[in-house]
């Protein structure tokens, strides 16, 4: 626990803050990419949608779905599941400082969501995230009651890392590392209860990796196999490396700064295996990411790997630093203050890359009485990726911006590099069409939000 209160009362500040921003900016985060593409199922399924085995996603669909049933219009959906995420978070969070007495893990939980959030904050959807926040809460029940000698906190940890297991598979990283830190960082958890955990959460991900791994996460194996082969043994020759320390010095500056502060911390103490505990897992995280996208093309689809180094560096720096700081350094709080206006300026004022995305799209659409439809087609050599970032998410982004006000004027936009698959289907005036080679025919859209009136695609030149 921090000494004063101060800090878990600028916790909360920070949460109600993000949460404003949630609600403000509620289009940019819940229309956009995956979300929107969630969003989107789970209303004409009439389901909460879980992929990849990854249930933990179905949390933040509640608050949405319970309001779909209830026949709440397409902005109160939107709202709702943008804020559905940060009042997660905020459950976390509350749980951690208030019930389980941990501020430290708490701000560990603050610093993944700001320290070097760019676009994260609006590609909100990732199962990752989820996994991580429940990880946390993982650890504070264990340092809570560090012996573990409670009947209840087995039962009560099973379900927990079952969940953050099957969350994804790099969160094995992130358990290997708080385990091994908190190993070293407290004596108490030196004993069999503590390494049981250990093997248990090693049982869950080889089951999750061995019996529920699906088509995508196995691709994403295969591909990470060719990248190994390609560029071993000259790693340190993926275009990626490079890619990442530019976007440390344009937009995760706050991360270099971090980790060089706990290095010369850990030095000057003297702490020779925590240093190059932490070095190990840093460089070991980005060059495992680095080989499974050598290009790291998209910045925001990237950052979502990224976002999660922060652990590595505020974990250090808020159990041993800060404890060392404290009482030394009066400025603290305003130091704290600084950082999270910091932050919060910043992920604010980027909400205009994904607002300039949008903006593009209506202009699209608006094309609709000049060519007497309301579907679209554009090439992707025509579209401006600058602006859009991943084409496959448009269909439905376009689909909620247009029928937000009203469900009749719901339209839809198609980038591919050709449309050769639906050529076939060109005459036919009710289909929806996905980008996943895939087509939806009206009576699969539920019309009291999307009420899209017949028309034929057609391209924009």
């Amino acid at each position: 626990m921090f000494h004063s209160s101060f800090y878990k009362k600028l916790g909360y500040a920070v949460w109600a803050i993000m949460l404003l921003m949630a609600l403000v900016y509620y289009q940019e985060r819940a229309f956009f990419m995956d979300a929107g593409f969630q969003l989107f199922n789970m209303i004409n399924e009439g389901c909460i949608q879980i992929y990849h085995y990854r249930f933990v996603t179905a949390l933040p669909q509640i608050l949405p779905y319970i309001l779909m049933k209830m026949g709440a219009p397409l902005w109160a959906l939107g709202m709702a599941f943008s804020a559905s995420y940060i009042l997660f978070f905020l459950l976390i969070y509350h749980l951690l400082v208030s019930c389980l007495k941990n501020d430290f893990l708490g701000w560990v939980l603050i610093f993944l969501f700001t320290l070097i959030t760019f676009d994260a904050f609006y590609h909100m959807q990732s199962e990752f995230y989820l996994g991580l926040a429940l990880l946390l809460l993982s650890f504070g029940v264990i340092l809570r009651f560090p012996e573990m000698k409670n009947k209840w906190v087995f039962p009560v940890l099973f379900p927990l890392l079952v969940t953050v297991g099957f969350s994804h598979k790099l969160s094995l990283v992130f358990f290997l590392f708080l385990w091994i830190f908190f190993w070293l960082h407290k004596q108490e958890l030196r004993h069999r209860r503590y390494i049981l955990m250990l093997i248990v959460f090693l049982f869950i991900a080889a089951i999750k990796s061995i019996y529920f791994t699906n088509w995508y996460e196995a691709a994403k194996q295969v591909e990470f196999q060719n990248n190994l082969k390609q560029y071993f043994p000259g790693l340190h020759t993926l275009p990626s490396n490079l890619v990442f320390l530019k976007r440390c010095v344009y937009y995760y500056y706050m991360l270099p700064v971090l980790l060089f502060a706990v290095s010369a911390f850990y030095i000057l103490k003297k702490q020779w295996w925590k240093l190059f505990f932490v070095w190990s897992f840093f460089m070991g995280f980005i060059l495992l990411y680095n080989i499974s996208d050598p290009q790291a093309q998209y910045r925001f689809y990237s950052e979502v790997t990224y976002l999660p180094l922060t652990i590595f560096v505020s974990v250090p720096f808020l159990f041993d630093m800060v404890p060392y700081f404290e009482k030394r350094i009066k400025w603290m709080p305003a130091l704290f203050i600084g950082l999270m206006v910091l932050r919060l300026s910043t992920i604010a004022y980027n909400h205009k890359t994904f607002a300039r995305n949008f903006d593009w799209i209506k202009n699209q659409l608006q094309q609709s009485k000049t060519l007497q439809t309301n579907r679209f087609l554009i090439k992707k050599e025509n579209a401006p990726m600058d602006i859009i970032m991943m084409e496959w998410g448009v269909p439905f982004t376009a689909m909620h911006l247009s029928a937000l006000d009203n469900p009749k004027e719901a339209k839809t936009l198609l980038i591919m590099p050709d449309f050769n698959w639906y050529k076939n289907k060109m005459e036919d005036r009710d289909l929806f069409f996905s980008p996943f080679h895939k087509t939806l025919k009206k009576a699969e859209i539920n019309s009291r939000y999307y009420d899209m009136e017949s028309g034929k695609y057609k391209e924009i030149k």
